[in-house]
């Protein structure tokens, strides 16, 4: 499964809809008002997500990145990590 970290500039109400909507039973962690991360099973590219939340020109125009990740490495809550190791299992 393919995860992806979304940092938003600015809480944006309809990009967190959609992203329930797009991924939802737990296929979607919503850490912050501003960072969430979500898992594919299918092949998905990083414009793929964005443009489906609608980050961009074409969508509700919110200002953020989509990034892959490949690894990482921190300290935070531990639902966080039981959910990265969930989905990546």
């Amino acid at each position: 499964m393919n995860v992806y970290a979304v940092f938003l500039n600015e809480s944006n109400t309809a990009c967190w809809q959609k992203i329930r909507e797009e991924w939802p039973n737990g296929r979607s962690f919503i850490l912050t008002d501003h960072f969430c991360l979500v898992a594919t099973e299918d092949i998905t590219t990083t414009a793929e997500v964005s443009d489906k939340i609608g980050i961009g020109e074409n969508g509700t125009g919110a200002l953020g990145i989509v990034l892959e990740l490949g690894a990482y490495y921190g300290f935070n809550k531990g639902n966080l990590w039981e959910w990265l190791k969930k989905v990546q299992a």
